[in-house]
């Protein structure tokens, strides 16, 4: 295809001389051309979810007192910046900020950290994809899944995942599916900083029915008599629309009793919603808590959707775990009833 401007400099060597504003007019459709074609090669995308939902908690303990708690709380709502540049070869540059916020006050997430989700910058190749910044650790990428609440909301594991999901100055593989399985791999640099160091890796295999995953974490001097150990083994199992699911995880520290969370759940396609149900079970030495949950989530459209879920946590006098961080913090041997009645919105 013959472009604007040399389409001017034949006209010029035929006799006919353009004018300035056909000259203008050409290197302005030319220059068109040109950042349309630069563009088709590369984009930015905007997404994110926004999340709130009214609480009610009756909180009991040991001694037999109560009290309850109302509030408007926000779980996983996010803003989220992507890239992506094709290089040519099967290669592309990419990047991913995510900015966690809080709907119901508008504040910053993750201590104050702006892009605490998630930051990073990275190249997928065909040999694999390799990030560099604040990442999920592979135990992270493969647990979440296999929750039936997927990290949110008041049936959300994570709180009682005994694992540290995301990690700084860290620099992160991910490699080809191939026949189902891929493998992951994570390292940190601790920059001085005692326990910051973290190696881990993960192994998967999905199919149309099975997943199968398997996680491994390290964290160098975590605590003073030497280094932590997490292992993680899950996975569910597809019939149709609903699935089973479940996992293993534990934690071993030198010279402490060694620490494990296990659940069972479930997501059950129901008309235009789905049930979501789990049972979580956290033990160290004599200390246990356990935790039941169901949630009805219900999808008025491709990207909006109301939920209700009730919850029970119990806990005995070695834990005080909660349903949520966001939610009040309980002490020792305290048990909790929670209903949330909520919307979410992702763009």
């Amino acid at each position: 295809m013959t472009s604007p401007i040399a389409h001017a400099r034949t006209a010029k060597t035929a006799g006919s001389r353009p004018s300035p504003v056909r000259v203008v007019h050409a290197i302005a459709v030319y220059a068109t051309l040109t950042a349309t074609a630069a563009l088709a090669q590369g984009s930015v995308t905007i997404s994110g979810k926004v999340e709130a939902s009214v609480d009610y908690l009756r909180i009991a303990s040991p001694t037999g007192a109560s009290r309850t708690h109302t509030g408007l709380s926000s779980d996983s709502s996010r803003l989220i910046f992507e890239g992506v540049e094709d290089l040519g070869g099967g290669w592309s540059a990419k990047f991913k900020l995510d900015h966690g916020f809080n709907v119901d006050t508008g504040a910053t997430g993750f201590g104050g950290a702006f892009f605490g989700r998630e930051a990073m910058v990275g190249l997928a190749t065909p040999y694999g994809e390799f990030r560099l910044g604040r990442n999920y650790i592979p135990m992270d990428d493969l647990t979440a899944p296999l929750d039936p609440f997927y990290f949110s909301g008041i049936g959300a594991a994570w709180p009682m995942a005994i694992f540290t999901p995301r990690i700084n100055n860290s620099a992160k593989y991910i490699s080809p599916r191939m026949g189902g399985f891929q493998a992951r791999a994570l390292a940190s640099a601790s920059e001085g900083v005692a326990g910051a160091q973290y190696i881990g890796l993960g192994a998967s295999y999905s199919d149309q029915r099975v997943d199968v995953h398997a996680a491994y974490t390290r964290q160098k001097n975590a605590l003073p008599a030497g280094d932590r150990k997490e292992f993680m083994l899950g996975g569910d199992y597809k019939f149709g629309g609903p699935r089973l699911t479940g996992f293993y995880i534990q934690r071993d520290d030198p010279g402490q009793p060694r620490r494990s969370t296990a659940l069972v759940g479930t997501n059950w396609p129901v008309g235009s919603g789905e049930v979501r149900a789990s049972y979580l079970l956290e033990r160290q030495g004599s200390a246990r808590a356990s935790r039941a949950v169901l949630q009805y989530m219900h999808f008025l459209s491709k990207r909006t959707s109301v939920f209700a879920g009730i919850a029970r946590l119990n806990n005995n006098a070695g834990f005080s775990e909660t349903l949520n961080p966001a939610l009040p913090v309980l002490t020792r041997g305290e048990d909790v009833t929670g209903t949330q009645f909520g919307i979410r919105h992702t763009f």
